[in-house]
């Protein structure tokens, strides 16, 4: 079965001066292949390398980057997995989703539905409602299904699901909640984006 590590807590706070400091979750996925969910923001990029160092890894030995969405927060330090195919979905249901190998600056389209195979014990959840290209990664390990959900789950307290989202943050409210309702059915734990590690209770 994989393995699931947190390499950094994603966080979404302001400081006295009302600025938002904002960065996604980063976290690694041993199996088959290693894989990383989401790239983090600038100010994670030397703490990201470090983080990868403690695991006995380096930037080049990723194989796989998967973005669960487009957002910047989630994504500026792709740059550095030069050797790593780089999946993201682009659009809803429809299509199918990316691979970029961003060495040769090339891509084609590659099978990302419910359920594709990412790598062994590690699977595609789309997850639209944040976002259209909004998708999960469920992760079969010995402790359980971990589901890395982005901002499909932006931290612990959308377990309430009397909360609603703002439709000025979220393109579908609608997808958003059906989406939230699915991760809590298949995850015995949730890494979010933009939070703690959590057990579903």
């Amino acid at each position: 079965m994989a393995e699931v590590t947190v390499l950094i807590e994603g966080e979404n706070t302001r400081d006295k001066e009302n600025k938002m400091s904002m960065g996604s979750s980063v976290t690694l996925i041993k199996s088959d292949r290693i894989i990383l969910v989401d790239t983090g923001s600038i100010p994670a990029k030397d703490r990201l390398i470090q983080e990868l160092e403690i695991q006995g890894l380096t930037p080049e030995d990723i194989d796989i980057v998967v973005l669960t969405h487009l957002h910047l927060d989630h994504m500026i330090n792709v740059h550095l997995f030069n050797n790593a195919k780089v999946l993201c979905k682009v659009r809803g249901d429809e299509y199918p989703g990316q691979v970029h190998a961003l060495p040769q600056g090339c891509l084609e389209r590659t099978d990302l539905f419910d359920s594709s195979s990412i790598a062994q014990d590690v699977e595609c959840m789309l997850t639209p409602g944040h976002t259209d290209d909004m998708m999960s990664v469920l992760v079969k390990t010995p402790e359980g299904n971990v589901v890395v959900a982005g901002d499909a789950f932006p931290n612990e307290e959308w377990t309430d699901l009397n909360m609603q989202p703002s439709p000025l943050l979220n393109l579908d409210v609608e997808k958003f909640n059906k989406s939230r309702k699915k991760i809590l059915e298949k995850a015995d734990y949730i890494i979010p984006g933009h939070g703690k590690m959590f057990k579903v209770a």
